[in-house]
């Protein structure tokens, strides 16, 4: 969201309405608000745990907080002519709700892997049909990936879409020096959920590798619970080969992207993940499971892509690309991420868009 809205921000003026839940907090609300990049304001408020009826109060309460956050940005002389959500459940409940009280247009950005027939767990009935409800009635849907919007239709959402990728700071992804490249080190940066990013697959995978090159290093970085693999990684005997950093900010990231040889994915199901495209503007080649909306970013110019699940294969094809690794131009992926995944380059898309609507929507 965040990301977008600094993209929004470049051609537009962006207010970011926030409001989230804080089980720290005790029947108060406490409201951030910066102008940092842009006028921000986050709204915190208590979290009830209440059993069954609590999960309905915290919602019915935040619907109630961006009404109060929405009028003071009226009394503060602030009037928007256009409400862009992000995620259509459940923030696009609120918009819609916005958008019937204060008759202005709403659209939508989604990058939730729910509509998915892999994601686990599947969403319940009344959310697949309050999310139908509610993108049904924007007056777009901008999905992050072709195969995204592919699903979606499918799961019964017939509202327009356009395709706006993930954006990502390509100021701050940027090839290192060649030299300080480490050619036998693999990156992997997850959440190591282990439905959706396998890294058991990666593990196995990697143990077959080391038989190949003993000195192969693999850095992960992750704010998941690493300790549930530890086990696995002992039985493979591998824990001589693996870095894990745990979670680190963005320049941490850039910083191990720059001296990283090849960034390694083995997912089961995703949209269009952010990790590899910082990967591509940092110059670093890739392998990955060819799932979700990966192939939009990831052609032969950029890495590899295996079938999901297929071990021999990811064998295979990291063996490849590190035997090719000085074929890959490092500034021309750099160029290429810029052109696509920059602030400006996904700022102007959306101020394409937004021009659109406001049009349509006065005419």
């Amino acid at each position: 969201m965040f990301q977008h809205a600094i993209a929004a921000s470049q051609f537009h003026h962006v207010q970011i309405l926030y409001v989230c839940l804080d089980e720290q907090l005790k029947g108060k609300t406490e409201i951030v608000q910066s102008n940092e990049l842009f006028p921000s304001t986050i709204a915190y408020i208590s979290k009830s745990t209440w059993p069954i009826i609590g999960p309905i109060w915290n919602y019915l309460r935040m619907i109630i907080c961006y009404f109060q956050l929405y009028r003071g940005l009226k009394k503060e002389g602030f009037h928007p002519e256009l409400i862009h959500a992000n995620i259509v459940y459940p923030i696009g409940i609120v918009a819609r709700l916005l958008s019937i009280c204060f008759k202005v247009p709403y659209i939508i950005t989604e990058h939730w892997t729910c509509y998915h027939q892999e994601a686990i767990p599947r969403p319940r009935k009344l959310q697949q049909w309050l999310t139908r409800l509610v993108a049904n009635k924007a007056r777009l849907i901008l999905p992050v990936s072709e195969d995204l919007a592919k699903a979606m239709r499918s799961s019964g959402i017939h509202s327009e879409m356009n395709v706006v990728f993930n954006v990502i700071d390509t100021g701050l992804f940027v090839p290192g020096n060649q030299n300080d490249r480490k050619e036998n080190q693999l990156i992997h940066v997850s959440s190591l959920d282990p439905i959706q990013k396998n890294p058991s697959l990666l593990f196995r995978a990697f143990s077959e590798l080391i038989k190949w090159k003993p000195q192969l290093q693999l850095h992960i970085v992750s704010d998941g619970d690493f300790s549930i693999f530890q086990e696995e990684i002992k039985v493979l005997n591998i824990e001589r080969n693996i870095v894990f950093h745990g979670t680190l900010d963005a320049k941490g990231i850039a910083a191990l992207l720059k001296e990283s040889a090849l960034f390694v994915l083995t997912s089961r199901f995703e949209n269009l993940p952010c990790v590899l495209i910082e990967a591509n503007s940092c110059g670093v080649p890739i392998v990955s499971t060819n799932v979700g909306g990966i192939n939009e970013i990831v052609h032969s110019t950029e890495g590899q892509l295996v079938p999901s699940e297929d071990q021999d294969a990811l064998v295979t094809a990291i063996k490849e690309q590190m035997s090719r690794l000085e074929e890959y131009d490092s500034n021309n992926m750099h160029q290429k991420a810029s052109e696509k995944f920059s602030y400006r380059s996904i700022g102007k898309r959306f101020g394409e868009i937004y021009e659109d609507i406001l049009v349509k929507h006065g005419s």
